[in-house]
């Protein structure tokens, strides 16, 4: 076991996860099909998992069909 840094996102890394948070939202609020939709959900959970973890500011909580950030 290596005593190595924990790796950080870079700024553009960052925005390309606010930006799949944005995609996944919007995916979900016109797709009307039931499989894509629950793969969506989950990877959508996934996706605040890891934001929050990083401390990325990101709107998780928004009512259904109010429009994506």
């Amino acid at each position: 076991m290596t005593n190595e840094p924990i790796g950080l996102l870079t700024p553009e890394q960052e925005r390309d996860l606010l930006t799949a948070h944005r995609t996944l939202l919007r995916i979900m609020d016109h797709c009307e099909v039931p499989a894509v939709r629950a793969a969506v959900l989950a990877a959508e959970a996934e996706l605040r998992i890891a934001l929050d973890g990083q401390g990325i500011e990101c709107d998780f909580y928004r009512r259904p069909g109010s429009p994506a950030p």
